[in-house]
């Protein structure tokens, strides 16, 4: 029987049983027609977005009564970390809609969950490299299948180049704060250490694009004054 985890609650503790199975989504590339000047077709071209994915959980509720709808609307309300018993590897980020309970017997109810997707499928326990060694390149290996925005943490001093697959992303680290951890997020395009509990941006001390990796094997090294240095995968699938 399947079953899903929304922000850690799971359908079980809320005593929802899943009356039909979860299938995760999946996301193709979106293509659009072009007429080029002169030509007597059209071509078809690939887009680099994808588009959001939206289905259904199907659930019944033996408990129908005000206290625990309300106990299940709040804990299956608005954006979070969904994770499905059929694909118990990986997470989506999704938005859940408000349900609507439809009585089908005294205090017992069907409740069907709405759900937006963000593309794509998360790995929950990514790939971590220490890269700390890496003045030659280094393979780092990405298991998705489709390439991932990494998140690279580095500790260094001054200018710091990190080669990934020939492509150059540069980080100048001043001298007052080159003994904090920098986080390079690829995915967000943003470059920060923290102070305390709050994130201070370094991100206009980059330069060049953030790097991406490629399905299957990448080469990443560094130069520059560079004590740590790791990089989380960020595995993805489609």
């Amino acid at each position: 029987m399947s079953s899903f985890i929304f922000n850690g609650v799971s359908s079980d503790e809320l005593g929802l049983m899943i009356t039909k199975p979860i299938v995760r989504p999946s996301w193709a590339a979106m293509y659009s027609e072009l007429t080029t000047s002169g030509g007597i077709r059209k071509v078809m071209q690939r887009m680099s977005t994808f588009d959001n994915a939206s289905f259904s959980i199907e659930t019944y509720a033996d408990d129908a009564s005000a206290d625990n709808i309300r106990k299940i609307f709040k804990a299956l309300n608005g954006y979070g970390r969904l994770i499905i018993s059929t694909a118990p590897d990986e997470y989506l980020n999704v938005i859940l809609n408000p349900i609507t309970p439809v009585p089908v017997a005294l205090l017992a109810a069907e409740i069907s969950i709405s759900v937006t997707a963000w593309p794509f499928a998360y790995a929950i326990a990514p790939t971590e490299y220490n890269l700390t060694d890496a003045v030659n390149y280094m393979e780092v290996n990405n298991r998705g299948t489709i390439f991932s925005a990494p998140e690279i943490h580095l500790k260094g001093s001054g200018d710091v180049t990190i080669n990934v697959n020939g492509a150059e992303f540069i980080v100048k680290i001043p001298a007052d704060i080159s003994s904090r951890e920098i986080i390079v997020d690829c995915d967000s395009q943003v470059a920060y250490y923290m102070d305390g509990e709050s994130r201070i941006s370094i991100t206009h001390r980059t330069y060049n694009n953030f790097p991406l990796l490629h399905e299957g094997a990448n080469y990443i090294k560094h130069t520059g004054e560079v004590s740590e240095m790791k990089c989380n995968v960020r595995e993805r699938w489609l």
